[in-house]
């Protein structure tokens, strides 16, 4: 009899199994379906990424109001890594870029100090 019981015990435990391993790979099937659409979103996150770097890129370009001329040298100068940029700390970025050279920027000048410092002393 413990035979028979075995044997049913086997198919019981069996079909037990079928059942968990078929939930088990339903479950995959259903996360790489998942998986294929959350990467398809992130391709196109990735190209609106990029079109509105470029975006800011053209808008940052004309804002330099240069005749296309300079704009062909300028752009030209980047393509060629003769123009540089670089970022402050304050977040702003400035070029250097040959031929206009004169046209620098002159820092501010420090407000004097008060006459009551310099009494102090």
């Amino acid at each position: 009899m413990t035979i028979i019981t075995d044997k049913v015990t086997k198919k019981k435990w069996g079909r037990t199994l079928n059942k968990k391993l078929n939930r088990v790979l339903d479950e995959i099937k259903k996360t790489e379906e998942k998986i294929a659409v959350w990467q398809e979103h992130l391709r196109e996150l990735n190209v609106l990424r990029e079109q509105l770097e470029d975006q800011e890129i053209v808008k940052s370009v004309r804002s330099m109001r240069l005749d296309s001329r300079k704009m062909l040298e300028f752009l030209e100068g980047i393509q060629n890594g003769i123009i540089t940029a670089g970022s402050s700390m304050e977040g702003s970025v400035a070029a250097d870029v040959p031929g206009m050279a004169g046209k620098k920027e002159v820092p501010e000048e420090t407000a004097p100090e008060s006459e009551d410092c310099n009494e102090e002393n």
